[in-house]
């Protein structure tokens, strides 16, 4: 009983650090999947932003856990200088737009990549990297 009060805390608190009505600004569409971003930026420090993205699937998809999604929230690392992007945080939810219930959660450790020209990570650093 303990353990689960302390796993429902932990969701609890990793819900209360995502935008709850966010008003996301589209930076990518393609025919598998639409980009957001949260313009309410999470932190900015010498070219390096931390924010919130979300993806939007045109068709549900399966989860590792095995239940369909339809989006997923991320919490996201640009470094505008070095060109490179990564995620620590990952929320995958069953409805459009980062709705409907949350079928898992997942913490990274941050290892930033370089964003390839034509992505969708290079349209957000085009929106954000000004």
């Amino acid at each position: 009983m303990k353990k689960l009060f302390f796993v429902l805390l932990g969701i609890l608190g990793l819900l209360s650090c995502v935008p709850a009505s966010a008003e996301w600004v589209s930076y990518y569409q393609g025919a598998e999947t639409e980009e957001f971003f949260d313009p309410q930026l999470v932190s900015q420090q010498q070219g390096v932003i931390k924010l919130w993205t979300l993806t939007s699937y045109a068709a549900p998809i399966t989860s590792l856990e095995g239940q369909e999604l339809q989006s997923e929230k991320t919490l996201t690392t640009v470094d505008c200088p070095a060109r490179k992007t990564g995620a620590e945080k990952v929320i995958k939810l069953t409805g459009k737009n980062g709705e409907g219930m949350v079928v898992a959660t997942m913490d990274t450790v941050l290892r930033l990549g370089r964003v390839r020209a034509g992505s969708a990570d290079d349209q957000l650093l085009g929106k954000i990297c000004r």
